[in-house]
C-alpha cells in the first residue's frame, strides 16, 4: 500500500510569495506554447488541467469538510500554487466547449467546459483563474490539453481573494453548476473525484508521501507534529473536532469517512481514560523518534453513548488509539487511532515517523 515514506527535517522550507502572473489589459497574452501534462499517453482520452496535479493536493482535496473558506463539503481537488514565481497554464481535460467564461464571486475567473468522453458527457469546472487570459468565447470548442487560461494571482481580484491555486471539480451531465461545497455528505453523489476519474482513464494520480508539517498544514496550531503521511493520503483538519484526519485520496463520499488514521488532542497531568468508552486491554509502550512515553488501549464505544461527532464511523466501534506526550507534568497528550481494517505495519510507519516538534 505504501511505496515510499519522506522523512524531512524541521527546516522544512514554507511556502511563499505568490505568483506573478501576466495581467497588461492592453498587451496580447504571452504564447500559450507549454504542452499539458499527460498528452504523452495517447491512448488516454484526457490530461490533467495542470502541471504537478498529484504532488499539489495538499489542501482541501475532494470530500473535505470545509475549513478553508466556505462551510460544507468540497467538491473539487484544490492545486496549490502558493509559491509559483511565473505564469501557470490550465489546460483543457479532453475535446470539449467551452459553456462559460466569465468572473464569479467566489472564483474570480472560472471556465465550464462540456467534454464528450468515449460515450459520456461530463462538465467540468476549472476555478481562480485570470479572467483576462481567457481568450476563448463562450460555444467555441477545445481540444484536449489545449491552453486555455492562466491561473489567476492570488489575494487580488483575479482569484477573489483567494490564494493562488486550480479548483478542478467533475460531473456528469450537461446542466451548468457552480458551487465549490455541498452542504451535505449525500449531495457529494453527484460529483465525481477527480483522483479516480484521471485513473480511470490510464493517468498516475499517485500523491507522493510527505510529512505533516505544522507550520504549514492546517491544525498545526493545536498539533506541534511531524508524522508521515503515505503515498496516496492526504490530511482534513476539522478545527470544531479538534482531529486531523489521514484519509486516502481515492473513493467517494466524504474524506472523513475514507480516514485511516486520527490524531486529536487533551491537554492533562497524567493519561485519561474516558468514561464513554470500554477499555480491553493497555499496554506501557513508546512511539515516535525520540521514543516517547505512552500508552496504548484496545477501545470500543460503550452501548448507550452517543456517537462521538466528527468522527469516522469506524471510530465508533473496537479500535486501538495509542496516547504518548512528550513530557511528564501538566502537558499536552496526543493520541492517534487506527481504522481497524488498516495493515498494522503501515499504521506502525505512522507511529514510528511521529515527531513532537514543540
Amino acid at each position: 500500500m505504501i511505496k515510499a515514506f519522506v522523512v524531512l527535517s524541521l527546516a522544512v522550507a514554507g511556502i511563499v510569495g505568490g505568483a506573478y502572473l501576466w495581467k497588461s489589459f492592453n498587451d496580447a497574452p504571452p504564447e500559450q506554447s507549454q504542452e499539458a501534462p499527460g498528452m504523452e499517453q495517447e491512448q488516454s482520452p484526457v490530461v490533467f488541467p495542470i502541471e504537478e496535479y498529484a504532488q499539489r493536493r495538499t489542501v482541501n482535496a475532494f470530500g473535505e469538510e470545509g475549513q478553508v473558506t466556505l462551510e460544507g463539503f468540497h467538491v473539487a481537488d484544490d492545486i496549490e500554487y502558493t509559491d509559483a514565481d511565473a505564469q501557470v497554464p490550465v489546460f483543457a481535460i479532453a475535446d470539449g466547449i467551452v459553456q462559460r467564461g466569465d468572473w464569479v464571486r467566489g472564483y474570480g475567473g472560472v471556465m465550464v467546459i462540456q467534454h464528450d468522453i468515449e460515450e459520456k458527457t461530463y462538465t467540468a469546472i476549472y476555478g481562480h483563474l485570470d479572467q483576462g487570459s481567457i481568450q476563448i468565447a463562450d460555444g467555441e470548442q477545445v481540444s484536449r490539453g489545449q491552453q486555455v487560461a492562466y491561473l489567476g494571482e492570488g489575494e487580488t481580484e483575479e482569484t477573489d481573494g483567494e490564494r493562488t491555486h486550480l479548483h478542478f471539480a467533475l460531473y456528469e451531465g450537461t446542466e451548468q453548476r457552480i458551487q465549490g461545497y455541498e452542504p451535505s455528505p449525500e449531495n457529494l453523489e453527484n460529483w465525481l473525484n477527480p483522483h479516480d476519474f484521471f485513473a480511470f482513464y490510464g493517468l498516475d494520480t499517485q500523491s507522493p508521501a510527505r510529512v505533516y508539517n505544522p507550520q504549514e498544514d492546517l491544525g498545526g496550531s493545536d498539533f506541534a507534529l511531524e508524522f508521515a503521511i503515505p503515498e496516496g493520503w492526504e490530511v482534513e483538519y476539522d478545527d470544531t473536532a479538534h482531529l486531523i484526519s489521514l484519509f486516502e485520496l481515492s473513493g467517494e463520499g466524504p474524506a472523513r469517512e475514507r480516514a485511516q488514521v486520527t490524531f486529536t488532542y487533551f491537554d492533562a497531568e497524567s493519561f485519561l481514560t474516558l468514561s464513554t468508552v470500554t477499555i480491553h486491554e493497555v499496554a506501557d509502550t513508546q512511539v515516535g523518534q525520540q521514543n516517547y512515553t505512552a500508552k496504548q488501549y484496545d477501545i470500543e464505544k460503550k452501548q448507550g453513548v452517543s456517537a462521538f461527532q466528527g468522527q469516522p464511523a469506524w471510530r465508533q466501534q473496537r479500535h486501538t488509539a495509542i496516547d504518548f506526550r512528550g513530557k511528564e507534568g501538566r502537558t499536552r497528550y496526543y493520541s492517534v487511532a487506527k481504522n481497524p481494517e488498516l495493515d498494522q505495519a503501515v499504521f506502525q510507519s505512522i507511529v514510528d515517523s511521529i515527531t513532537i516538534v514543540r
